[in-house]
């Protein structure tokens, strides 16, 4: 059956333009397409809401090094606005996750990508599974650095949450705001540089995917058109004449 899907010409931006659409020959193909793209537009409304935090959390910082007192009217949205930079961060290793996972669910529904993968242009690419775990590690790596750079305990023994709950404890005294607000302004610059990279790959996966199913239907009907050719000689030849 052919299913004429959104297009996977979509640049690295992701943002769901109209272009020509591929006619893929599957039956379940449409499923992966419609959750794909559905993390496609998850990864842009988390972007959006990380860049308008950087904004904000920039605000504070430059409000704390150009020696502005910061109000205490204020003291509730600094830690709101920190709280959601946690939130962000927390949102996009899910993302991060639940894209591997459905990568490695195409895979295995599709045997034959792999192989594609390994005869295209960029072989030499690492495997989507490992370009994730690497984006997932240094994502978590930059958190940290960020805590640390703040003065922030980052104890080992403590999950990501805690520490940023940690920072978000700390912007709610007098002695901690500043530590905190440098730290969740790092973070919040990190999470909007992420998520980029996130959409960065996403992008690639969609079109990697997209350009494999779309092979596989060229070479399904090139297929039947040449069994329709072969059946109209035969049917061109004629009865066979006994002697």
């Amino acid at each position: 059956m052919i299913l004429a899907m959104i297009s996977t010409s979509l640049n690295v931006g992701l943002y769901l333009a109209s272009s020509p659409a591929y006619a893929i020959y599957c039956s379940n193909c449409s499923t992966f397409y419609q959750q794909m793209f559905e993390y496609a537009e998850a990864v842009n409304t988390s972007l959006n809401t990380a860049e308008q935090l950087q904004t904000q959390i920039q605000q504070y910082q430059n409000m704390v090094t150009q020696g502005t007192g910061l109000p205490n009217s204020m003291f509730g949205s600094i830690a709101a606005d920190l709280k959601n930079v946690a939130n962000i961060y927390n949102r996009s290793q899910s993302l991060g996750r639940q894209i591997q996972n459905m990568d490695s669910q195409f895979n295995t529904a599709f045997p034959g990508f792999q192989s594609y993968l390994n005869q295209a242009a960029n072989s030499a690419e690492v495997p989507a599974r490992e370009r994730y775990q690497k984006w997932s590690e240094q994502n978590r790596d930059s958190v940290k650095a960020a805590l640390e750079a703040a003065n922030l305990n980052t104890s080992t023994f403590e999950s990501e949450d805690t520490q940023l709950d940690h920072m978000v404890a700390r912007s709610q005294s007098a002695v901690g705001r500043m530590q905190a607000i440098q730290a969740g302004n790092e973070i919040a610059s990190q999470n909007v540089q992420q998520l980029q990279k996130l959409r960065d790959l996403l992008a690639t996966q969609i079109n990697m995917q997209g350009n494999y199913m779309a092979q596989q239907g060229d070479r399904k009907a090139a297929s039947e058109a040449a069994e329709q050719k072969f059946e109209a000689r035969r049917n061109n030849w004629g009865p066979s004449e006994d002697f």
